[in-house]
């Protein structure tokens, strides 16, 4: 079986180690290129250091930074980067970004992946 090969980068930050290396493996299988940690602030950091994600997947629920937080922050500083919540919990206000509830298999996580890469950034700022 041929993988397709995708030019989207990722960055998976979620503070359970398990969870990390498990939604890494199952996008990389996918085709796509991905980075990950567990520290919000690691994140932010490539980020002001230019390195360039197409999507973040950011767990909800972690103990140094909340997931909305650093999608909120990581907005301001690239705002054409998309973002998708993941959590085991049942959890609201997650601030209007998109969502996949954990646990998932590849097949969903790619799919919603997907989705949430082709759709247009409301945070886009207009080409001129």
């Amino acid at each position: 079986m041929e993988v397709t090969r995708h030019v989207e980068t990722i960055l998976v930050v979620d503070d359970e180690d398990h969870v990390r290396v498990v939604a890494r493996g199952m996008l990389e299988t996918k085709g796509y290129t991905v980075l990950d940690t567990g520290d919000p602030q690691m994140a932010l950091h490539w980020v002001k250091s230019g390195v360039c994600f197409h999507l973040l997947l950011v767990d909800v629920v972690m103990p140094r930074m909340k997931g909305t937080e650093l999608a909120n922050r990581l907005k301001t500083l690239s705002p054409q980067t998309k973002v998708l919540l993941m959590s085991g919990y049942v959890v609201s206000g997650v601030a209007g970004y998109p969502f996949i509830a954990k646990p998932f298999t590849g097949d969903q996580l790619a799919e919603r992946v997907r989705e949430v890469l082709t759709r247009p950034s409301p945070f886009a700022r207009p080409r001129s």
